[in-house]
């Protein structure tokens, strides 16, 4: 029942829109014009900007240097070799000039430079010692024995062109030699101990391999490096 107080109130003629949270009946038209709200804020078509606006710029504190990306490896050879150089990170085989680059130690530290001819010294002398053991072989095992002491030294042969190759180009600052000359340097090591042993004449050879490597990384060796 209702009070006097609580007379209904007239409706206005014509459609109304449905309110918030109620739904339509059946059949209902909305009046014409009539558009229901959008969901979020989308700009009407051809609308532009400002002109001239930029978006504010990252956020830097006051009296600190902008940011800047670190500088990989440098690929250039070092500066103040004597002839021109491939650069460091490539394999760099080339003979046109492969006399000079085999001599000539402008500009080469002196501790990378003695390294370097150990690492040619450590070449040399294992030639040396697998001609030598050719004869020793036919002598403690008979001629059977030399077929072996051939085959070693054809291959020293080999491996001495490959050290020499690589040590040139960790003369001309390429760190992937210098890197591959310190693992054959870690087998020298085990060499020179089993060699200690036996007294072969390999001996000298992985000493000055050894040596070699280690002078690769002194102080003044390792700028040649960066």
């Amino acid at each position: 029942m209702s009070t006097p107080d609580e007379a209904p109130q007239p409706q206005q003629p014509g459609p109304q829109p449905p309110q918030p949270g109620n739904v339509p009946p059946a059949g209902y038209q909305p009046p014409g014009g009539y558009q229901p709200p959008q969901s979020g804020s989308v700009p009407p078509g051809g609308y532009q900007g400002q002109q001239g606006y930029q978006p504010p710029p990252a956020y830097q504190q006051p009296g600190q240097p902008a940011y800047t990306a670190p500088a990989g490896p440098n690929p250039a050879p070092p500066a103040g070799l004597g002839y021109n150089a491939p650069p460091r990170n490539v394999f760099g085989l080339d003979f046109n000039n492969i006399a000079q680059r085999f001599r000539d130690t402008t500009g080469v530290p002196k501790t990378l430079t003695t390294s370097y001819w150990l690492w040619i010294a450590a070449a040399a002398l294992g030639v040396i010692a697998n001609f030598a053991n050719i004869f020793i072989y036919r002598d403690y095992f008979g001629a059977l024995a030399i077929g072996t002491g051939i085959f070693n030294f054809v291959f020293s042969i080999i491996m001495a062109a490959v050290y020499a190759f690589i040590a040139i180009r960790m003369k001309e600052g390429a760190r992937w030699a210098r890197l591959v000359l310190s693992i054959l340097g870690g087998f020298a090591v085990f060499s020179l101990l089993f060699l200690l042993i036996t007294f072969n004449l390999g001996l000298l050879s992985s000493a000055a391999a050894v040596a070699a490597a280690i002078m690769m990384w002194l102080p003044e060796s390792q700028k040649h490096f960066v």
